[in-house]
């Protein structure tokens, strides 16, 4: 893009914006020395008077000086972009659109002089095509197709270093790029953004290996079509974590639970992580595996020490334990999960639980008798508890209150074992061997 071409030249003579043609050794201004009008270009620059510093440092542009008697620091190239972000500073205070995009694109012009005039190993491209870039996106409502010369100038930074534009804004560039080929919708732009993220991906961040899983769901048209290019790049590279995490959510979404449990199993093996370790035994839950379950958090609580994680864990493992019978140790980690967070409501329901499932256990094959219904009040107390200390579990404990109040000591109960309302009442083995090891105090009601 080059607007106004009559314009522009009749822009340079007058305003003396930039000129490709205009040739020669360039002499400052007024008489003055390179020395000093280059000091007057610098201050006007640096205090932000633009105008003033492109009609003093004009001759810069026209001379191409790479260097300056007398000023050892000087440098063209550092001085081509000051020009660049003295055109662009310019044009956002013009109103009028003609000018405004003359001066954009004298600042454009910036871009082309570096690249012409110095070579790879005097400055640094990658970065100037990414300032192209920018530079383009930023004026996207001036430059006609914008996004495809934006597009140009990542991919020329891309071709140049792929590794190091993955980190370089968090990845940002690489976001652009493949938004962009996506929007493409082709064959041949598909592949080049898988392609792309192919090399990318072993030196991206975690927030960028989530934007190309995302990229990838919107690149293939269905799952199975996902599958079999993953399923092809795990062959190539079997070890590879983010490739197996990727493939497992894929086996996930098409309810494949066997292929979910092998790769956990593989990145088990690759890294038994607490990640990894968790995941086995959700799978186990699942499959009602309760030992193996056991197992694998017992593992995972060694390798935490988030409070979060570890009262999961906790609770889990009661779950876990109070499924296969075992109902101590069920209780046990009911109440670490208890200890590691008092306002968390639902330990408290599981301890109810464990208790409703030991009336349950010490009743099999005979009536349920009085000292049996006593238990029930503790875990009443249990499911009070739990709406007292946590809200969000209140239709749960409520919907259970509801059906164990049933069950408690009636009055006649009360009566024959001497059972006074308001005595605090010991559950253990003096009501039934059975309830020996609970050893918990409740209340006569």
């Amino acid at each position: 893009m080059k607007h106004l071409i009559a314009l522009l030249a009749l822009t340079f003579f007058t305003t003396g914006l930039v000129s490709a043609q205009s040739g020669g050794d360039a002499q400052p201004p007024n008489g003055l020395s390179e020395v000093q009008a280059y000091s007057i270009f610098y201050q006007n620059y640096k205090n932000e008077q633009y105008e003033e510093a492109l009609n003093v440092g004009r001759w810069i542009l026209k001379g191409m000086p790479r260097s300056i008697e007398g000023y050892p620091a000087f440098s063209l190239q550092t001085n081509l972009d000051r020009l660049a972000t003295i055109y662009t500073e310019i044009a956002a205070q013009k109103q009028d659109p003609s000018l405004k995009a003359t001066y954009l694109d004298s600042a454009d012009m910036m871009y082309d002089k570096a690249f012409a005039e110095f070579s790879e190993d005097e400055i640094d491209y990658y970065q100037w095509h990414l300032n192209r870039g920018r530079f383009y996106f930023d004026n996207a409502d001036t430059f006609e197709n914008s996004d495809a010369m934006v597009n140009k100038e990542y991919m020329a930074a891309y071709e140049l270093s792929p590794n190091k534009i993955v980190k370089t804004a968090d990845g940002y560039y690489m976001r652009v790029m493949l938004n962009n080929l996506v929007s493409e919708d082709s064959d041949a732009s598909k592949q080049q953004a898988l392609t792309m993220i192919k090399k990318a991906e072993k030196n991206a961040s975690e927030d960028l290996d989530k934007f190309f899983d995302n990229i990838r769901n919107k690149l293939f048209d269905s799952d199975e079509e996902r599958l079999g290019y993953l399923q092809e790049k795990v062959e190539e590279d079997p070890e590879n974590v983010k490739l197996l995490r990727q493939l497992r959510g894929i086996y996930k979404n098409m309810d494949n639970l066997q292929k979910v449990r092998e790769i956990n199993e593989k990145l088990y093996q690759l890294n038994p992580s607490y990640q990894n370790t968790t995941a086995l035994a959700n799978i186990a839950i699942e499959n009602a595996e309760y030992t193996k379950a056991i197992k694998y958090l017992n593992e995972a609580k060694n390798k935490t020490e988030d409070t979060e994680k570890l009262k999961s864990i906790y609770l889990n493992l009661a779950s876990a334990y109070q499924s296969r019978g075992s109902l101590r140790s069920a209780r046990n980690n009911a109440r670490k999960a208890i200890n590691a967070d008092q306002n968390w409501g639902r330990p408290y329901i599981t301890m109810a639980n464990i208790y409703a499932r030991a009336v349950s256990n010490c009743t099999t094959g005979r009536e349920m008798k009085r000292h049996d219904r006593a238990v029930y009040w503790l875990i009443i107390d249990y499911l009070n508890k739990a709406k007292r200390v946590d809200s969000s579990v209140s239709s749960t404990a409520n919907s259970q209150l509801r059906t164990y109040r049933q069950y408690t000591p009636s009055s006649e109960d009360k009566f024959f074992n001497k059972w006074k309302d308001g005595q605090s009442l010991r559950i253990d083995g003096s009501l039934n061997s059975c309830y020996s090891w609970i050893n918990e105090n409740t209340t006569i009601r």
